[in-house]
């Protein structure tokens, strides 16, 4: 598939990534949760959270897709970095091993 590690589009892919995870991180850290949190246990009113009440629906679907892109974008980074090719390693076999060098003896 891709012969060669694309330097220049890792670096767009790695700052785009990164984007990503900081707004993600950031609308997770406004989503107001369901049940009211710690705040309703000690009698806190319910304040309709960052984006008032009817916002909260649009930032669950905004969650949802930067959740998804975050999957996307982390499989898409994986395939450019490996350039495509899966590497494996195998064990050696019995047959296979080098006896220990003698260490000068």
């Amino acid at each position: 598939m891709l012969a060669e590690v694309n330097t220049t589009l890792l670096t767009v892919l790695g700052v785009i990534f990164t984007i990503n995870c900081v707004a993600l991180i950031v609308f997770v850290l406004f989503r107001q949760s369901d049940s009211g949190g710690i705040g309703a246990a000690f009698g806190g009113g319910e304040g309709g959270g960052a984006f008032g009440t009817k916002g909260q629906a649009v930032v669950d679907k905004v969650i949802t897709f930067m959740g998804a892109t975050f999957i996307v974008l982390a499989l898409i980074f994986n395939l450019v970095s490996t350039g495509g090719t899966k590497e494996t390693t195998k064990g050696l076999d019995a047959t296979q091993q080098e006896a220990p060098a003698d260490g000068g003896e």
